[in-house]
């Protein structure tokens, strides 16, 4: 007997009941992920004395494999709706230039965001995602997805990770 397959992309009309069927618990891999971040970024900024990271490395910043952990975790959250991402895209690269707006975003919008980030490497290269890393983009993708999906703010994220 086959087990029923779990589709990796939800299709975009089931995407909210999927994020908000989603337990707490689930949500551990993203809220570790900010911590790191925010950590990174708080050390190299001090360091450092500037704010603008976009000519170092990811490894000179300490966040070595830190794209492969993002999907990793999206993935396996299937945060990723299925739709016409392509005719997208001009719509999710208007809060690539202001991420202050992500947060007034549902949890639809975010999940369109995320997934034309993670599918953009084959429109703007393979250094565009480390890019919208060091710019704090995905940070503020993931903490808006964060409070979207299950109205966490950054002063409680220690309630889940207990």
């Amino acid at each position: 007997m086959m087990k029923d397959q779990i589709p990796l992309f939800i299709p975009l009309g089931n995407f909210s009941d999927h994020c908000n069927s989603l337990d707490r618990k689930k949500l551990v891999p993203i809220i570790e992920l900010v911590h790191e971040m925010e950590l990174k970024f708080y050390k190299a900024e001090k360091l450092l004395g500037t704010q603008d990271l976009s000519e170092l490395s990811l490894r000179t910043l300490g966040l070595s494999g830190i794209h492969v952990r993002l999907l990793d975790a999206i993935l396996k959250l299937r945060l990723v709706p299925l739709f016409d991402w392509m005719a997208w895209k001009s719509e999710a690269e208007r809060y690539y230039k202001d991420a202050s707006n992500l947060y007034e975003l549902d949890t639809v919008t975010l999940g369109k965001v995320m997934t034309v980030l993670l599918r953009s490497q084959t429109l703007y290269g393979p250094e565009f995602l480390e890019s919208k890393i060091k710019d704090r983009f995905v940070l503020n993708l993931l903490k808006a997805i964060l409070h979207s999906v299950d109205g966490i703010n950054s002063w409680n994220y220690s309630e889940i990770l207990d």
